[in-house]
């Protein structure tokens, strides 16, 4: 019994490092190791992105399913096809991320000097911490709603051509040169009001997934310094001593918790966002374009339920959920190695004498 409450002792000093080092994180570091992190997740994860976003999209007459997405896309357009329109979510999820983290640790300090029972290095509560994830998510939503809509229309835009005849497939030719174009039609035919097109289930999405995003990571590492402290109760259980492994393994399931949790959201803000590429008879130039009725939230919940049920809200989770893991990790694996190392440089240099 002792040895147990001297393990949970030493978790809970463990977690009081953990918020102590992220108060030694700047403003700027964390909008730094935030962007390189997102950097490194977008690459990993947007091949799988691509297929996802298609079988949202796109109905079983198009694809059976994940395989036969993956096959088509490979037959159509190549390796290329999988990172269709990758620049405008490469800058969004730098961004996002940049400021997912910023806000996390931002609002925690709100959260802290407004419960004066919570020292200033103690660790907060889940449910704080899951507070903090979603109010950094819907932050999150306002910036990259525009990008969101951009990448899914130039994933989605030339799909329809996928098995047709010559003339067809010529009718239903891409549209769009690249995310420049989408913007400039956007602005031309719908004002600024264009690029915010399916932000209210963006914003929900955000809160939910990014609450659950770093709930579950906050989550598996206290569980794994229990375990650790419980193992070895003298030994330091702090969150920096955790290797690569744990940060792997509590990254990967953060990426689970987010897309678990909001996949229907995205899915319905998929189809909101790519309603005028998928429809049909659009061809030709941006401009020339018929008007498309624009479906709102809950005609899009009843339409997908309509054609599928319950698990036309799931179609893409399976490889939604593969890419998460790696990406996810990745992401995590960037941000905390890179603030370790920006304290461990901070240490070294106090720790050396002045020179005369």
């Amino acid at each position: 019994m002792e040895g147990e409450m001297q393990g949970l002792a030493a978790a809970a000093h463990g977690q009081q490092d953990g918020a102590v080092r992220a108060s030694r994180i700047s403003g700027f570091e964390d909008l730094a190791f935030g962007s390189l992190a997102g950097m490194a997740g977008k690459f990993v994860e947007y091949p799988f992105d691509t297929v996802k976003v298609r079988l949202q999209t796109s109905g079983s007459q198009v694809f059976s399913g994940t395989v036969d997405c993956l096959r088509q896309t490979w037959q159509n357009e190549g390796f290329r096809g999988f990172y269709r329109g990758l620049t405008s979510p490469l800058l969004g999820a730098m961004a996002e991320n940049a400021i997912a983290f910023y806000a996390y640790n931002r609002i925690q300090s709100v959260i802290r000097a407004a419960s004066p029972a919570t020292p200033a290095d103690a660790p907060l509560s889940l449910a704080q911490l899951l507070l903090s994830g979603a109010l950094s998510g819907s932050i999150c939503a306002i910036v990259i709603t525009p990008v969101e809509l951009v990448k899914c229309k130039l994933q989605v835009e030339n799909v329809r051509g996928y098995g047709a005849t010559p003339q067809a497939a010529s009718q239903s030719a891409v549209r769009f040169s690249g995310p420049l174009s989408v913007v400039a039609h956007l602005l031309k035919t719908q004002g600024i009001a264009g690029l915010y097109r399916g932000i209210a289930p963006t914003i929900g999405r955000e809160t939910v997934g990014v609450g659950f995003w770093f709930g579950t990571y906050e989550l598996v590492c206290r569980q794994l310094l229990r375990m650790r402290a419980a193992s070895d109760p003298g030994a330091r259980a702090s969150k920096e001593d955790l290797g690569p492994g744990a940060i792997i393994l509590a990254g990967g399931c953060a990426g689970i918790g987010y897309n678990a949790t909001s996949y229907p959201i995205d899915v319905v803000k998929s189809l909101i966002q790519t309603a005028d590429v998928r429809a049909p008879g659009q061809q030709g130039a941006p401009g020339q374009q018929a008007a498309i009725a624009r479906p709102g939230v809950l005609s899009t919940v009843r339409a997908v339920y309509t054609r599928g049920g319950i698990a036309a809200f799931y179609r893409g989770l399976g490889i939604t959920l593969l890419r998460a893991f790696p990406a996810n990790a990745a992401m995590f694996m960037t941000y905390e190695y890179f603030c370790r190392l920006a304290v461990g440089l901070r240490g070294r240099g106090a720790r050396q004498p002045a020179h005369a």
